[in-house]
Order: C-alpha cells, then sequence, then structure tokens
C-alpha cells in the first residue's frame, strides 16, 4: 500500500496533462454560454508535481547529533506513504495573491549518515507540511510580460522521527515543531512566442525571526494549450535552515517540476 499510492498520484497527473485540450475547450465553451459578468477577478489553480531529493541535517534532541540526509527522488518515492501540492492564485487590477502548498509524508533508511560512532542505522520518519503565503504588486503589466513584487510568510510544520541503532545503544524519538518565517519575493514572465513563455519566481526570509535563512528560486518553461489551459516544466529550490530546542532542519529541496495550470 505504501508504493501503490505514489504511483496512483503520478498516473492522475499524466491523465490530467492528457486531458487538458479537451477539458480545455468544455471550460472555455460553459463560460461563453453562460456570459456571466466580468468582476474584475482573475483566478489560477495549479496541481503539480514536484520531483524533489531532499539533502541536509535533521535531528529531533540535542542528547543526539543530526544525521545527514541525502535522498534523490527515486529513494524519496520509493519510500513515499503520501503526497499533494498545488498552488492557488488571485488578481485584481495589479494586486497579486498566491498560497503555494505542498505535504510529504515518507519514512527512509537509505543514504542517511550518522556522525555519532555509537550507533550504525537510522531510519527517518517525516511528515512536512509548507505553505507559503503572499499578496503583492504587478509592478509592470504589459499582459504576457509581468513584474510581481511579493511579501508574506511562509508557514512550516514538521514531524521528524528517528530510530538509531548501534551495539552498544540505541536511540528512538520524535518531535514536532511548527514555525512561520516571513519572506519577500519577485516574479517576472516573458513571452517566447504565441503560445509559450519563460517564469521564474524568487523568495527570501526567515532573516533569524524563526529560520536563521529561507530561501526558493524556481523558472519554468510554459505553453498555453488555450486561453484558459496552460502546461508547464521547469526546477524548483527550497533551502531552509532552522533549530529550536534540539530539532534541526537545515536541508535543501531541488528538482525539477510538471505542472498544469487553469485560469478562470
Amino acid at each position: 500500500m505504501m508504493r501503490t499510492l505514489p504511483q496512483g498520484l503520478f498516473a492522475l497527473a499524466l491523465c490530467g496533462f492528457c486531458a487538458s485540450p479537451v477539458l480545455a475547450e468544455n471550460a472555455e465553451t460553459i463560460a461563453s454560454d453562460a456570459a456571466a459578468p466580468d468582476s474584475g477577478w482573475q483566478f489560477a489553480v495549479s496541481p503539480y508535481l514536484w520531483m524533489s531529493g531532499l539533502k541536509g541535517d535533521m535531528g529531533v534532541v540535542e542528547q543526539v547529533e543530526p544525521v545527514a540526509v541525502d535522498l534523490s527522488f527515486g529513494d524519496i518515492f520509493k519510500h513515499l506513504k503520501f503526497a499533494v501540492m498545488g498552488s492557488v492564485e488571485a488578481r485584481h487590477d495589479r494586486f497579486v495573491t498566491t498560497i503555494d502548498m505542498m505535504y510529504i509524508s515518507m519514512s527512509a533508511s537509505d543514504n542517511i549518515k550518522i556522525r555519532e560512532v555509537d550507533f550504525l542505522d537510522a531510519k527517518l520518519k517525516s511528515k512536512t507540511f509548507i505553505a507559503t503565503a503572499t499578496a503583492g504588486y504587478r509592478a509592470v503589466d504589459k499582459g504576457r510580460l509581468y513584474v510581481d513584487v511579493f511579501g508574506g510568510g511562509r508557514l512550516n510544520s514538521m514531524k521528524t522521527g528517528l530510530d538509531l541503532e548501534g551495539p552498544q545503544r540505541s536511540f528512538s524519538g520524535s518531535k514536532s515543531e511548527t514555525w512561520l518565517d516571513p519572506v519577500v519575493g519577485v516574479r517576472f514572465q516573458a513571452p517566447l512566442g504565441e503560445h509559450w513563455s519563460v517564469k521564474t519566481y524568487g523568495d527570501v526570509g526567515g532573516f533569524g525571526i524563526s529560520s536563521h535563512i529561507t530561501w526558493q528560486v524556481y523558472g519554468l518553461i510554459e505553453y498555453d494549450v488555450s486561453r484558459s489551459w496552460s502546461l508547464s516544466g521547469g526546477w524548483r529550490h527550497l533551502k531552509t535552515d532552522f533549530d529550536h530546542k534540539g530539532f534541526v532542519f537545515d536541508a535543501a529541496m531541488d528538482g525539477p517540476i510538471l505542472g498544469a495550470t487553469y485560469r478562470f
């Protein structure tokens, strides 16, 4: 059961991408028939699949040194229990607001390095929820060419469990932490042709208020299937350095990303 669920998520995402042109035609037909008045608001919903690895240090108590984790996406996929990812956006004139959310639950024992000589084997259990909410201003607004500047916060909620085994002693423990980091960011999009465009985004935050530092960047190439639907692919990197009373998450998530966007 632990392995069939992630494969189902991949199949669901693939079916959604393949069905996008049909859905787009139906959506446009319904919209034209309804002829609803324009409120001035524009919305976008974007489910995505981030094929991220995880590399860094993770710990739960002060008495035990953090373990070094270096998991590829293949490692995470093999041990994945559940994952869901997506973002929503709303815009009115030059006001823009976005919410990006992801939840990942996994358990792994591969590619985990232990610094303490008393331990030989490690097992890591992790549940991670990250949501970034921003509001901002469209500083440049020329249709498909635009620049947005943002301010907001990134909510992190993590539960980490460590099982360590050695010839002399063993350790088993878990800890949960939830914290909020302020962030500021900028987003840029430029057309590459009639249907193609490039989009980049970056933010930075924490500033020692909660995390010592947190930052992320991504770059996407987007293809407009219709006026309502688009498909995108690119690369995303998210780094967070946080520690509190023995709980340590000093790690980066990095990997390719695929998504679809529906605008209405």
